[in-house]
């Protein structure tokens, strides 16, 4: 799970840092180039967040059976 938390923690602190961007500067992010840079890391980000979370979730639903084979007898 240590996978989500770094790539929402680097989801967090981007929004952050577009967020002070845009208050801090009035062109940003700086015409149509600039702006599809920002959605793109943006939903990158979210992605990989998502992603994370689906296969962290679905290999934690695996590991508990897999303790039950090792200790149950036979």
């Amino acid at each position: 799970m240590t996978v989500f938390y770094v790539c929402g923690g680097l989801t967090a602190l981007w929004a952050v840092l577009v967020s002070g961007l845009g208050i801090a500067r009035e062109n940003f992010p700086g015409g149509k180039g600039g702006e599809r840079v920002v959605i793109a890391i943006s939903a990158l980000l979210v992605a990989a967040s998502i992603g994370s979370a689906v296969v962290g979730s679905a290999l934690e639903d695996e590991e508990p059976a897999e303790e039950a084979a090792l200790v149950a007898p036979g």
